[in-house]
């Protein structure tokens, strides 16, 4: 069997070195719903190969399996492998679709985009309401929490919550395929693929009305926030400053569950629990005067003028395609955040049943569970336990993994010998009169190259500090961004990431806020240092560093 090509690109955005529980459920999760999402439309997949598998666990990190894309995929749809963080050239060819499958592709495609609209506008709404209601009950701790935990995980409720998988996979996928056509065809349009507000997009915007509330506090509180105080006790101990600790806490109340790192793992800390981290942020944007509507807008002008210089025929049909993907991207976004909701109300409940039935032991015992185990333990309500000795050498191989450098974000993988090695990855670093050019991949143009002062770090706390002192433009130059980091665009004049495609956090949030944004680039935090000048073009995933 030849090796497949893996890449680390989008997946770790969402999961680093996890425990059993989470990567099983995000593995099986993502290779149940996107085989079933390209089975859907290619109504038969008996040409496909079947050796391989959509993803793949090294190291305890979650991979795309950029072969299964190519061979399966690119059966159904076009596909680009830069999509999902493979550099061009690096694939071979991706098979073509069969002109019979491809015509009836549109009619294949219409009913299973029915019934992710369906589930989007109809079922979401109610299951997210629901799922926030279990959580802010369970992390209150106000009640017995068994009952609860039983009623999250019946059968029915449980696999309501599990669509939202597999909706957030038909538009994932649909937005990779729109993008890469996009891309390749009418690349001066990308930045229109954004410009419908998002779950995530709208963390920023309450950070912005958190600001506006500060400053109608009075001149005491905007002082004390813009001195880094990020305490809220000291906040509600100010009479003046009750509307912002009230903003603060309706903050949290909606987008507390939101991960602060790698937001689909049971166990990652949450918004709720860095309540600082908000005040830094609304602190940050004390200085700026413009909304964040403004400079995302100056991005959608330039490519709303390429938009109309077309002729009336592509810049109908283009309109359409954007326009679906604006939906598509929001949709992806909602189910992106219900994910996270669940993950961190399973990861409460897993803590709550452990403290039941495990009090002697590490409250996090359970989180040692595969999925299926965890839910048979669920089911039988504590009755079927794994084996102390395998919970032992699980933990093990979890502290090794988390000891050991993480494998790079791309690698050829040998499934028989379960043996991998780095990618052929050559990164263009061409020294010209003390100028470095580093090559990513292009995720948001902005209203055009900009420059500033490299803040690198992985810290989004203390990437808040640091923003706070700046006195020059700043570039956030990081291994990747989540939602602890949307409120912090605003103060940024760009974005660089070592991981990430086209639809990664950074990618999406840099678009909707106007933002230039280059993703993807290996091991960056150590190739930029901190305080060099940086120039970054997202039009072309060109990086320029001046000494």
């Amino acid at each position: 069997m030849t090796e497949w090509l893996l890449s680390g690109h989008n997946t770790q955005e969402t999961t680093g070195v996890a425990f059993p529980v989470t990567v099983t459920m995000t593995e099986h999760g993502l290779d149940a719903q996107i085989r079933w999402f390209l089975g859907q439309l290619a109504g038969d997949t008996s040409d496909f190969d079947q050796h391989l598998k959509p993803t793949e666990v090294i190291q305890g990190r979650l991979y795309l399996n950029i072969n299964y894309y190519a061979r399966n995929m690119a059966a159904v749809m076009p596909f680009d492998p830069e999509s999902v963080g493979a550099p061009s050239g690096l694939v071979e060819a991706a098979v073509k679709p069969p002109t019979g499958r491809l015509l009836m592709l549109p009619t294949r495609f219409r009913r299973t985009y029915r019934w992710a609209a369906d589930f989007y506008e109809n079922i979401l709404p109610d299951l997210d309401q629901k799922l926030r209601d279990y959580y802010w009950q369970l992390r209150g701790g106000s009640r017995d929490p068994l009952p609860l935990i039983w009623e999250l995980f019946e059968a029915e409720f449980y696999n309501r919550t599990r669509d939202a998988d597999r909706a957030h996979i038909v538009a994932s996928l649909t937005i990779t395929t729109l993008d890469g056509v996009l891309r390749q065809r009418a690349p001066q349009l990308l930045g229109l693929f954004a410009g419908r507000t998002t779950a995530t997009s709208l963390i920023g915007q309450r950070i912005w009305d958190l600001r506006q509330t500060a400053e109608r506090c009075g001149e005491n509180v905007c002082q004390m926030l813009t001195a880094g105080n990020a305490d809220l006790k000291a906040y509600e101990a100010l009479p003046e400053a009750e509307p912002l600790v009230a903003g603060v806490r309706g903050f949290l109340q909606e987008y507390g569950h939101r991960g602060f790192r790698y937001e689909a793992d049971f166990e990652t800390e949450r918004l709720a629990d860095h309540p600082e981290h908000i005040l830094l942020a609304v602190a940050g944007q004390l200085a700026e005067s413009e909304p964040p509507e403004v400079r995302a807008e100056a991005a959608r002008r330039i490519s709303q003028q390429a938009l109309e210089r077309l002729n009336p025929a592509s810049r109908a049909l283009w309109r359409r395609v954007l326009s679906w993907g604006q939906k598509l991207i929001s949709w992806r976004e909602d189910s992106k955040s219900n994910i996270a909701l669940r993950q961190a109300l399973y990861g409460l409940a897993a803590r709550h049943l452990a403290h039941c039935y495990f009090p002697e032991q590490r409250d996090d015992v359970l989180m040692f569970y595969t999925l299926d185990e965890f839910m048979k333990f669920v089911r039988s309500r504590g009755e079927e336990r794994v084996e102390q000795e395998t919970l032992d050498w699980r933990q093990a191989e979890l502290d090794l993994h988390l000891t050991q450098a993480p494998p790079p974000e791309l690698i050829w993988y040998d499934p028989d010998a379960r043996h991998w090695r780095p990618a052929a990855e050559e990164i263009e670093q061409a020294d010209i009169q003390g100028l470095t050019r580093l090559q990513g991949i292009a995720a948001s143009a902005g209203s055009g190259p900009a420059e500033g002062i490299a803040v690198v770090t992985n810290d989004p706390l203390e990437a808040a500090r640091r923003l706070l002192s700046m006195k020059e433009p700043a570039v956030l130059i990081t291994r990747l961004t989540d939602p602890a980091w949307s409120g912090l665009f605003r103060g940024m004049q760009a974005v660089v990431t070592e991981l990430g495609g086209v639809i990664s956090h950074a990618a999406i949030v840099a678009r909707e806020n106007g933002l230039p944004a280059v993703v993807g680039i290996p091991n960056v935090t150590q190739l930029i240092r901190d305080g060099q000048r940086v120039r970054v073009d997202g039009a072309t995933g060109l990086v320029e560093i001046s000494e």
